[in-house]
């Protein structure tokens, strides 16, 4: 049973009735008691009682069968239990109608409520096997077991009850005994079962009681029925109560809850037989030393010889099971042995690296693949900080990376690192983390590393090839446009900005008189001069043909026209392109503000421009007279 089935069949009032119930039980034992050492009739206040606390038992068990906490087989077995306390219920009831009718003991009077008793146990009984599982070795071994107990309770009820001296006289009585108390410890053998083996419907509270009723009056069916019957035995009426009160106490204690097994199966597969064989035994010895080989010895010696064949075939049956699982282990060895040798296999030759770290950031395991991939050795970066071992250029962004990991906020975190390899080499990778901390297998931090350097140089070049001209190498106006939305950024606001704008004088002649290669080489002498022209911090861009644009950041009306004399005096150096000399003149445009969009600083630009072209100027600061 499950601690959740456990827990479920703890009854609905989760124990708040369950203690009420038990001090009223014990007020009911208590004043049964006094009335039986004091009282007048105290043989009908016993079995009156004991109806009482069937009667308890019934109610009580009919409740826990209705409960929706118990579980399924909690409730049947409840069920079961419920018409076995209103059996129960008859047998003491008729017992101490009988009583009151004709206080002498007779055969009528003692047959029936034992039988009552006898059919309630075994309606019981047989619901507690059917709470054991079904299938495998434990089903099998408890029918080995229970054959054990049954053999020694005949050979004890042989012993006492049906040939001592003083034990039942009439037939039906020694039916009765003998069946009745065969019945009821065996019931005491399969609840103890049950809970040893943790497949109990009930909690382990519950069934103790249920166990040690059922061994009570299995017990006391099996002594002698002329003494334990004898009406007038005062103690021995108060002694008949325990089971009925135990077994009344056993619905409050299964609401109170459960505990744990305190043994396991393997001790539970030897003490029944051990113990039955050895009382058997006992028995057998003192009858030979007190009256020879005799019918009761007979019978003694039959039972142990039972006893010890059942004993022998529950041990053969355990080696096979142990051969069995011998088998089966070795198998699971060698498969999980062929298992870590194709996993080592595949860590020792994949080419990503798997790195375990502590929650320091401090490694503890590395694959082989490091060292192909950075040049280093595992053995020597396992103890080492994981930033040692990756060496990585921004090393605050694997900081970063762990740091969300190790904290919780993130269970997975991905980044591209740039590191250095041992040889100096950049590589770029690919660092996967993923907390481990709280598994015990791991407990730490699992980073998987891959090699993403040719990604990253072909995604970089697909972005500069989208990005730049392809015959100068500037940026093209989809870039530009990109840095000049930049410009609309909140930390550029505030700061002078400029654009240029310039083309070639007469760059159709260049094409017409010495074709077009001449002419794309004098864009890239023009492009190159006009980048050296300008800051690394400033955009030079090619709109289309011979027409330029550049962007200068943080920067002022007299520093932007200081740029656009150094771009003209540049282009004007005479340029030699398949043996022609060539001197290419340009005309740029200047608009500078501090707060103008650049759509407008572009119109701008533009009228400049063609005001040098106007002028021959060269360049032209753009101002209002110009527009």
């Amino acid at each position: 049973m499950t601690a959740a089935e456990l827990r479920r069949s703890a009854g609905p009032a989760g124990g708040v009735l369950a203690r009420p119930w038990l001090w009223l039980l014990l007020g009911i034992f208590v004043a049964a008691t006094i009335v039986i050492l004091t009282g007048p009739a105290p043989a009908i206040t016993s079995w009156v009682t004991q109806a009482v606390c069937f009667a308890v038992f019934a109610v009580l068990s009919w409740q826990l069968a209705n409960s929706r906490r118990s579980s399924p087989r909690a409730r049947r077995f409840w069920r079961a239990a419920a018409v076995s306390g209103v059996i129960f219920v008859a047998g003491a009831a008729l017992r101490a109608i009988d009583v009151a009718v004709d206080p002498g003991l007779h055969s009528t009077a003692w047959t029936a409520p034992t039988a009552l008793v006898t059919i309630g146990s075994a309606w019981l009984l047989a619901f507690i096997f059917i709470c054991v599982e079904r299938d495998g070795p434990p089903q099998r071994d408890l029918w080995i077991d229970a054959g054990t107990v049954v053999v020694a309770a005949a050979v004890f009820i042989w012993t006492i009850a049906l040939t001592g001296a003083l034990g039942a006289e009439k037939p039906e009585q020694k039916v009765w005994t003998a069946v009745g108390a065969i019945i009821l410890l065996v019931s005491a053998f399969a609840v103890t079962h049950l809970l040893v083996t943790g497949t109990a419907p009930f909690p382990v509270l519950a069934g103790v009681a249920i166990g040690a009723a059922a061994a009570l009056h299995g017990l006391e069916r099996a002594l002698n029925p002329q003494v334990m019957n004898a009406d007038d035995a005062e103690w021995v009426l108060v002694i008949r109560l325990l089971p009925a009160l135990l077994l009344a106490a056993a619905p409050c204690l299964a609401e109170l809850g459960a505990v744990r097994p305190a043994l396991s199966r393997r001790s539970a597969g030897f003490v029944a037989p051990l113990v039955a064989l050895g009382t058997t035994q006992v028995l057998l010895i003192a009858q030979l030393s007190d009256e020879g080989l005799d019918a009761r010895s007979w019978g003694t010696a039959m039972g142990t010889v039972i006893i010890a064949g059942l004993i022998i075939l529950r041990q053969d049956g355990l080696l096979v099971q142990n051969a069995r699982l011998v088998g089966r282990l070795d198998r699971t060895v060698d498969e999980v042995g062929r298992r870590e040798r194709w996993f080592r296999s595949l860590v020792e030759h994949a080419s990503d690296i798997t790195m375990v770290l502590d929650g320091h950031g401090v490694i503890t395991y590395v694959t082989p693949a490091l060292r192909p991939m950075l040049g280093q050795e595992p053995a020597a970066a396992v103890g080492q900080p994981v930033a040692a071992a990756l060496r990585p250029v921004d090393a605050e962004r694997l900081e970063a990376l762990l740091a969300s990991v190790m904290a919780g906020r993130m269970v997975t975190a991905t980044d591209e690192l740039e590191v250095r390899r041992a040889d100096g080499a950049r590589r770029w990778l690919e660092v996967i983390a993923t907390g481990r901390l709280k598994d015990p297998a791991v407990v730490g931090l699992v980073l998987n590393i891959r090699d993403v350097s040719d990604t990253v140089a072909l995604r970089e070049r697909l972005w500069h090839d989208a990005s730049h001209d392809p015959l100068t190498g500037l940026a093209n106006r989809t870039l530009f446009n990109e840095r000049a939305e930049a410009l609309r950024e909140p930390a550029a606001r505030g700061r002078g900005s400029a654009v240029l704008l310039l083309d070639l004088d007469q760059f159709k002649d260049v094409n017409d008189e010495f074709g077009h290669p001449a002419g794309d080489e004098l864009l890239r002498i023009a492009a190159r001069r006009i980048e050296h022209s300008v800051r690394p911090a400033d955009t030079v861009a090619r709109l289309g043909g011979d027409e330029f644009s550049v962007i200068l950041v943080d920067t002022t009306e007299a520093a932007a026209a200081d740029t656009a004399r150094r771009i003209v005096d540049a282009l004007a150096r005479p340029v030699s392109i398949d043996d022609h000399v060539l001197r290419p003149a340009a005309s740029v445009g200047v608009a500078v503000s501090v707060d103008k969009p650049i759509e407008a600083l572009l119109r701008d630009a533009d009228e400049a421009m063609y005001a040098a072209k106007r002028h021959g100027s060269g360049a032209e600061l753009f101002h209002e007279h110009l527009r």
